[in-house]
């Protein structure tokens, strides 16, 4: 499709046409990027709050290049695997749609990984659409590594867990919930007993919602979060523990005040398991 100068000039820095545009990005979440000829002219709120500048000029005169934002790493997409680093987003639009994917970080040097939509409305003209993976790269990852089981008990790893607390207060905020964290300690006479934990744990998940998280979080404990609807329902789920469970235990629980950041709460429950056991 060509287009004249005149409709080139529509775009044109304070034009109603950039003003219209702009309207509708800003309304979305995900990082857009207008570019015109491989070159950033336009950023969207989102981006903009992402990289911690005003404009399209302020982060090429911070930045330069936007591909040389991308993170140098194998698996994403970045300069290094371009021919042409001058018609860079050529280069992008011909990977298969699954392989679009960069990491950048923010301003606060934290890395993110985005997928990447790439449009061409209008010839020399480029919209990339850039939408937050990190969470689900990052289980992906450790699924494929079959690191999110822990094999003795069959509950998520500890790590698994660290590395998607960010999923899961993401997800209490969206469903307007309360995050709970129960910290179960197991009281086994038996030294050694992989057969009990493994037991241990069936019961738990067995007694507890399929959207609760069940984790191995020390030799003979586990924590369990859940999205609730107020903070009182954690005692109903201890509650529920302590008279369903066929074992002996202690627990620990402390629930969401203002969006509470979830390592906070996990301290509050450990805290809460050791008055609990008198030490």
């Amino acid at each position: 499709m060509e287009i004249s100068k005149e409709e080139l000039g529509l775009m044109g820095e304070g034009s109603v046409c950039q003003q219209f545009f702009l309207s509708i990005i800003n309304t979305q979440k995900d990082l857009i990027v207008l570019m015109h000829n491989h070159v950033p002219i336009l950023f969207n709120k989102a981006f903009l709050d992402f990289a911690n500048v005003d404009s399209a000029k302020g982060f090429l005169r911070e930045f330069g290049s936007l591909q040389n934002r991308f993170i140098p790493h194998d698996i994403y997409f970045h300069a290094g695997k371009v021919q042409d680093t001058d018609e860079w987003t050529t280069s992008l639009i011909e990977l298969p749609e699954n392989d679009r994917i960069v990491s950048m970080l923010n301003y606060r040097i934290e890395p993110y990984a985005f997928s990447v939509i790439v449009s061409t409305p209008i010839q020399e003209y480029t919209i990339l659409t850039f939408s937050d993976i990190s969470q689900d790269l990052i289980k992906r990852v450790m699924i494929e590594n079959d690191t999110s089981i822990d094999k003795e008990s069959g509950a998520y790893e500890k790590n698994y867990f660290i590395h998607t607390l960010k999923s899961f207060r993401d997800a209490a905020i969206f469903n307007k919930k309360f995050v709970a964290i129960t910290i179960i300690k197991f009281i086994d006479s038996e030294p050694d007993s992989k057969k009990n934990l493994n037991n241990f744990a069936s019961q738990i998940k067995s007694n507890v919602r399929q959207s609760d998280m069940l984790v191995r979080w020390g030799e003979k404990s586990f924590l369990l979060a859940s999205l609730i609807d107020t903070p009182e329902n954690v005692h109903h789920i201890a509650n529920k523990l302590r008279q369903k469970l066929l074992y002996t235990i202690r627990l620990g629980t402390s629930v969401q005040k203002d969006k509470e950041q979830i390592e906070q709460l996990i301290m509050d429950a450990e805290k809460n398991l050791k008055e609990s056991s008198g030490i």
